[in-house]
């Protein structure tokens, strides 16, 4: 028998919850402050309740036409509590449809330094957004798109603030081009995966811009070059940060952004080792070890320096203007113009030096990338291959420090191929 309207309005709150039961599956839920209709159902063999309203919002008519949809949708074999979910998340996707809204979202998913995330954020503020920011992702074609990216290509400076605060000084560039063009695709790839775009406007530009160009400042240095900007350090009156920071670049073969983050609790003086938290590192997937880093004894010497001089408490070059943050690695870069080198070089060359001459010296290739922190592109090594090469590694690392102040001094140069003897295979 089915359900009269004023049994429902008469329904009064007992003890315990109890149902009033109308028709097909359709009951109200009676409970001390609410009344709620109900639909249960079987759906793949298994009970399901899918709540359609409360009373006196929803009225009984209301939740028997609520409860026809609802049959409908189980007659198409289709699950109607996940249909309401889906619909949920259409929604919300619905309030968001625009680039700048999407790129948002892809920006929070991902897992950038915070130097790194600072960095890209401008660029693409600068580049992208003033573009089509605002544009519906739908309306974007790939005109739209490579428009941005020639404008991107050009060489030129100029500097700008963006929208969120950040200083751009911006250097077009094919390079900067090829970059943007992947973020675009990142940033429509979500927009695809949930339903707000149907093609990747960016995807088929790759073959249409400009090739992209080896950046000269990335070449490794000639052995005379790493004793000019070694003797260009040790003369610079800037900062002292500045160049401890980039002494460790030396000692270390780390990224830049790395070695700027460096943390007192990361470093055991007496073992001689730097630990590295997966997280710091570029990769950082969660089931490597911290990478851990043998220093030499220059190094070691220069921190014990350092350590008296700043206290050895937090972070070993802490941000001139934010207490609790690390200098950024753009400081590092700025250098180069300061001290007068009259030959392309960045902070990042560092490792493309080190990396070439210990090649050249005769050093396994395995240890080399290892101290680099690479990533074996073979996936059946790098399932396997589980060795860290730290006796080698420090063997290494401290003959670099020495061939280092052998090119700092003008020594010199040891002859491709010798390296001291080592009882390490």
């Amino acid at each position: 028998m089915s359900l009269s309207n004023t049994a429902i309005k008469d329904a009064k709150p007992k003890d315990k919850p109890y149902r009033l039961i109308d028709r097909d599956g359709l009951y109200l839920d009676v409970r001390a402050k609410t009344k709620s209709w109900r639909y249960r159902y079987r759906f793949a063999g298994k009970e399901n309740i899918h709540t359609l309203g409360r009373y006196p919002e929803m009225s009984r008519d209301e939740a028997r036409e609520a409860l026809i949809v609802l049959r409908k949708l189980l007659a198409q074999g289709k699950n109607p509590s996940q249909e309401r979910k889906l619909e949920r998340i259409r929604a919300t996707h619905q309030n968001a449809q625009t680039f700048g809204a999407i790129f948002d979202e892809w920006v929070a998913s991902r897992t950038w330094a915070e130097s790194t995330k600072r960095n890209r954020l401008a660029q693409i503020e600068f580049h992208i957004l003033p573009y089509l920011g605002q544009l519906p992702v739908r309306e974007i074609t790939p005109m739209h798109v490579l428009d941005v990216l020639r404008r991107a290509e050009k060489p030129g400076k100029s500097e700008k603030k963006t929208g969120r605060g950040a200083r751009v000084r911006d250097v077009g560039s094919p390079n900067v081009a090829r970059r943007l063009r992947h973020y675009i695709a990142s940033v429509f790839n979500i927009a695809i995966a949930t339903g707000r775009a149907d093609t990747n406007p960016a995807g088929s530009l790759r073959e249409v811009l400009t090739p992209a160009i080896r950046t000269a400042h990335k070449a490794p240095l000639k052995p005379k070059q790493v004793g000019v900007v070694l003797r260009a350090l040790d003369a610079y009156r800037g900062d002292p940060k500045t160049v401890m920071a980039f002494r460790l670049l030396w000692w270390s073969m780390l990224r830049p952004g790395e070695a700027v983050a460096a943390h007192w609790d990361e470093f055991d003086l007496d073992a001689a080792t730097w630990t590295l938290p997966r997280a710091r590192m570029k990769n950082k997937n969660p089931q490597l070890p911290p990478h851990v880093v043998p220093l030499p004894h220059q190094a070691i010497e220069r921190l014990k320096a350092w350590k008296a001089y700043t206290g050895g408490i937090g972070y070993l070059f802490p941000h001139r203007d934010k207490p609790g943050e690390p200098m950024v690695s753009d400081t590092l870069g700025k250098v180069h113009g300061r001290v007068g080198l009259d030959f392309p070089y960045s902070p990042h060359a560092t490792r493309t030096t080190a990396s070439t001459h210990l090649n050249q010296m005769g050093y396994r290739y395995d240890a080399i990338e290892k101290q680099l922190d690479h990533e074996d592109r073979d996936a059946i090594r790098r399932a396997y291959n589980r060795a860290d090469y730290l006796d080698e590694r420090r063997q290494m690392m401290q003959q670099w420090a020495d061939l280092l102040d052998e090119w700092k001094t003008g020594g010199k140069v040891i002859p491709v191929g010798v390296r001291k003897s080592s009882t390490v295979a």
